[in-house]
């Protein structure tokens, strides 16, 4: 067996975006003496959280229960968790990890069993790749032909389950994976580990384990030699390339401008050279009043693909600056924010990359936040920004701490553009830039007049958990826009999850899907929220015009484009018998949780974060013989 570790000193993981407003208020409730200390420890720091995911939007006990130790540890050290665990000494962190490590089973036993045989385990080094990123192609359009992908907008309506792969220490699937040939490259990242799966079997041909989390989706490419690479990005800020053949480390490259930054979209290949795209967690930090808010900056990293050397930097704003003194006393850090959750998009016609980024962390506000960027693919520099939302500030302070007193200098809506720009193409030749907002607002650019407005639909009422969250997809004549909004209420008549059509020339709406509760036969006892949890917020795949749909509720369904005619769909809360032997259990669909290749739709099912269902399971479809 092939595994292969980064040496490293620190360790590892992060855990919940919204846990991170819970910090650690004393529980009331009276322990029994005789109880392990790490359980005390959980009860009086971590339960007010953790045991109310629905509410807090916090990974459940469970989730943290099946993660490898060294992520939970990193949560506390490095990632979001740093600030709710500053008071915790080194000996009460090892007694909290003792105690949710308690009831894990071996997690490395299966793979002996699980390892392919013969020629199943080679990685052909000349194989074309199917699925090479994020975006699919290299307009990021996430559209796939009958021909690439082997499958039929008519043979949805007969797929079955063929195989059902379980990933150990893994309550969320966040990563899209990549083909090439017939092996099938996927990160179980809160475990830290890279797999190169056979596409037909699912045996693995290598794994591949790192010391931090891994957190991105995949890119796939050659060397100058042809030799093929798997990149991804780390927990911790960094850029790893991996040989394909053998998962061996080639080299990794920390980007971070601040300790805070973090990688969220794809680092993305393009004619030898990476570009990487810097988030940020310090606003969970900020609802710490004694926090110095913000300095962490989103921004794109150009590197070189042979060795990791970074080539030049293209920053969302000037570095951070001290500000005010704020009115718990503590020094203030501004302008900061505008990360990059997103993959950016090559256009190599006009030498640019293009991004979406977030709101400000802090003041001052800046015209680069909420917004889209074309970025120089040579220097770096900014060649054009247009702003959809101007002066949105947010951290988690703003709901009355310190660290969130704008004065009227900025407003709170938390209006990111957490989905990827898409290059689409109008009847007549010309480009067009399309990318949704959480705000539920789409909008169409002219990337040949500095991003001028084209056309924009509002859509539905957006918000923090709300409007499009990871992207869209588009087949030529339609852009196809998700929607995570909370459903309708007396005091929210606008929110509207669904699936949303439009035309790519004018922006109106030629179909709609709303989303709606299901709670049929037993998926009230199988997902309690089923009643609650059912926004659309992955991103779509076309496939020979059929539209990919996940949602929160863990239902994937299919719709014909044209039409908006649904042709199946598929409940993944449950458990499943995998193929490796591991429990298997699905969840929440949520990121990029489809691909397809030869014939074989691959799904998959679980997302921990926000309190969502979380699951662990690679599946596998075919068309009926």
């Amino acid at each position: 067996m092939m595994h292969f570790r980064i040496p490293l000193n620190q360790r590892l993981r992060d855990l919940a975006l919204a846990a991170a407003i819970c910090l650690f208020a004393q529980s009331a409730v009276s322990q029994p003496q005789s109880i392990h200390p790490g359980e005390k420890i959980y009860q009086q720091t971590c339960a007010g959280c953790h045991d109310n995911p629905e509410a807090t939007r916090a990974p459940g006990r469970e989730s943290l229960q099946a993660m490898r130790r060294s992520t939970v540890d990193y949560a506390m050290t490095l990632g979001y968790m740093k600030i709710q665990a500053k008071n915790l000494s080194e000996k009460q962190r090892e007694q909290l990890l003792d105690w949710l490590g308690m009831e894990q089973q071996d997690n490395t036993a299966w793979l002996d069993a699980a390892m392919c045989k013969g020629d199943q385990a080679i990685v052909d080094k000349n194989a074309s790749g199917h699925i090479t990123s994020f975006g699919i192609d290299s307009r990021n359009l996430r559209r796939l032909s009958a021909e690439q992908s082997g499958l039929r907008k008519k043979e949805f309506a007969d797929l079955e389950l063929v195989w059902a792969f379980g990933f150990p220490q893994t309550p969320t699937m966040r990563s899209q994976p990549v083909i090439a040939g017939d092996t099938l490259f996927i990160a179980s990242t809160d475990a830290g580990r890279l797999y190169a799966l056979n596409t037909e079997t699912a045996c693995v041909k290598w794994m591949y384990e790192a010391d931090y989390p891994l957190r991105s989706s995949l890119s796939y490419g050659k060397l100058e030699n042809g030799s093929p690479v798997v990149v991804t990005g780390d927990a911790a800020g960094a850029v790893l390339t991996i040989d394909a053949r053998s998962g061996k480390p080639i080299w990794r490259t920390d980007i971070r401008l601040h300790e805070a930054n973090r990688i969220t979209g794809t680092p993305v290949i393009h004619e030898g050279r990476v570009y990487a795209p810097l988030s940020g967690v310090e606003i969970n930090y900020a609802g710490d009043d004694t926090y110095e808010c913000c300095k962490t900056q989103g921004a794109v990293i150009a590197l070189d693909l042979e060795s990791g050397k970074k080539l030049w930097t293209g920053r969302t704003m000037e570095p951070a600056s001290r500000q005010k003194i704020s009115r718990a006393g503590t020094q203030l850090w501004g302008p900061s924010g505008a990360p990059i959750w997103s993959t950016p998009v090559i256009d190599e016609k006009r030498n640019r990359l293009y991004v979406g980024t977030g709101e400000n962390n802090s003041l001052p506000v800046t015209g680069t936040s909420d917004a889209i960027i074309a970025f120089n693919l040579d220097t770096g520099e900014r060649d054009w920004v247009f702003q959809a939302t101007e002066r949105d500030a947010w951290n988690y302070a703003c709901t009355g701490g310190a660290n969130c007193d704008w004065g009227g200098k900025a407003i709170i809506v938390d209006h990111d553009f957490g989905g990827s720009v898409m290059i689409t193409q109008r009847k007549d030749g010309r480009d067009l830039l399309v990318v949704g907002q959480k705000s539920g607002t789409t909008w169409a650019l002219d990337p040949d007049k500095n991003g001028e407005l084209v056309w924009s639909t509002k859509i539905g009422s957006g918000g923090f958990l709300g409007g499009n969250h990871w992207g869209t997809a588009s087949d030529g004549e339609r852009v196809f826009v998700p929607l995570n909004d909370r459903s309708p209420t007396p005091d929210r008549p606008d929110g509207r999850p669904g699936m949303y059509a439009l035309d790519l020339e004018t922006g109106e709406i030629i179909w709609s899907h709303q989303a709606k509760a299901d709670c049929s036969g037993d998926r009230k006892q199988r997902f309690p929220a089923c009643d609650a949890r059912l926004g659309y917020s992955p991103v779509p795949l076309v496939v020979d015009g059929a539209v990919l749909q996940g949602s929160i509720d863990g239902i994937l369904r299919v719709f014909d484009g044209a039409s908006g005619d649904l042709l199946w769909k598929y409940d993944t809360v449950k458990s499943f018998e995998t193929v490796n032997g591991v429990p298997g259990q699905g969840g929440a669909l949520d990121s990029a949780p489809y691909v397809a290749a030869d014939g074989t739709l691959y799904v998959m099912s679980g997302y921990s974060r926000f309190g969502q269902a979380p699951g662990n399971v690679l599946l596998a479809f075919r068309p009926k013989p």
